[in-house]
């Protein structure tokens, strides 16, 4: 057991992972929340190993996805919850050019073969419009991140370790604990900023409809996804705008989403009146859309951050989780290059 104490400020998905890690690890935490809106409020959960753009794997996605498996199945066990929900994905072709990228990929074994597999023609739901054909990714699903977040939540204030308090740099390292880990995401945009760091919140919104039957048992994804979730509920999403602040349902959206998911269907159209939720939330990203963790400061040594997950957070959570943990409890274990924030030009450890 630790002697150790830890703060954690900001309670969405990365303050709840890094919480759970240093409970497995015995050390003592508390967790500070200001109340504010954090992306994981409205996260849709989605994990996928594959980027589509380029059609390449993920960073370090085998190891993400097997450090993500055991932490959120860790966390169903001591909660007394379902989080993990495995469903293969769709990618459906956006054109002849594309159809051909995948086969190459699987031919010549590329590094993202292990993840994708070529679907027979019409090997999907009747509903799915697929006129180039499509794709399978089996290691593939969601999350429940808001259930996860809450349950957590209830379980660190049931154990006195939960406090509705802010924080900012100015306060410092509070009396009684060892280091200051800040997990606010794009709360911690003015802080980290003075070390030279950025962390840029991008918008996504997401739709809940209630659609029975809509697709069959997998996330659908073309220029958008459709992705069944509990019963007879789909969540689509999602956005990226780089010009909101703060975090705003636009009604322009939902006609978007909805016209996109629609491109990709046979029949009746989603409808509007079949939405049943519209939600908005900020990401915390950084310049190269890798996360930012570790010590930022020479002058305070006792504040770390893990900040910058960007639309993965779900799949590279527990992992720079963990990472973070072992920067708070081991002062010569270096984090990866990758993630530290020295790694940007303008970054300073005054």
């Amino acid at each position: 057991m630790s002697t150790k104490r830890m703060l954690i400020v900001g309670d969405g998905l990365a303050g709840t992972l890094v919480a759970w890690e240093l409970k497995e690890q015995g050390v003592d935490f508390e967790v500070w929340s200001d109340g504010s809106p954090a992306a994981s409020d409205v996260a849709a959960g989605m994990f996928n190993p594959v980027s589509f753009r380029r059609l390449l794997p993920v960073w370090d996605a085998e190891d993400h996805l097997k450090s993500a498996r055991s932490r959120y199945r860790m966390c169903e066990q001591a909660l007394g919850i379902s989080l993990w929900h495995d469903v293969p994905l769709l990618r459906i072709f956006p054109d002849a050019a594309y159809a051909a990228l995948w086969d190459q990929r699987i031919e010549e074994g590329h590094p993202v073969a292990g993840f994708i597999e070529r679907c027979a023609e019409g090997d999907w739901h009747a509903s799915v419009a697929a006129p180039h054909g499509a794709g399978r990714i089996r290691q593939a699903g969601w999350v429940d991140v808001q259930l996860l977040v809450t349950k957590s939540r209830e379980f660190w204030r049931d154990g006195n370790r939960w406090k509705m308090q802010g924080w900012s740099l100015e306060v410092g390292c509070p009396e009684g604990f060892d280091a200051v880990i800040d997990c606010r995401g794009v709360g911690a945009e003015s802080d980290l900023s003075q070390f030279g760091l950025q962390v840029r919140p991008n918008q996504g919104e997401v739709l809940t409809a209630r659609v029975e039957n809509a697709m069959g048992d997998e996330t659908i994804n073309n220029v958008t996804w459709a992705m069944p979730v509990y019963s007879d509920l789909i969540r689509i999403g999602s956005t990226y705008r780089w010009d909101m602040m703060k975090a705003q349902v636009l009604e322009a959206t939902q006609k978007e989403l909805l016209d996109k998911a629609n491109g990709a269907r046979h029949g009746a159209p989603f409808a509007p009146h079949q939405v049943v939720g519209h939600r908005a939330g900020l990401r915390p990203a950084s310049p190269d859309r890798r996360p930012i963790i570790g010590r930022v400061s020479d002058e305070r040594p006792w504040y770390i951050a893990c900040n910058g997950w960007g639309t993965r957070g779900v799949l590279i959570g527990p992992r720079t989780a963990d990472w973070t943990v072992k920067t708070c409890m081991d002062e010569n274990w270096e984090v990866p290059k990758e993630v530290r924030p020295d790694r940007f030009r303008t970054f300073t450890k005054n």
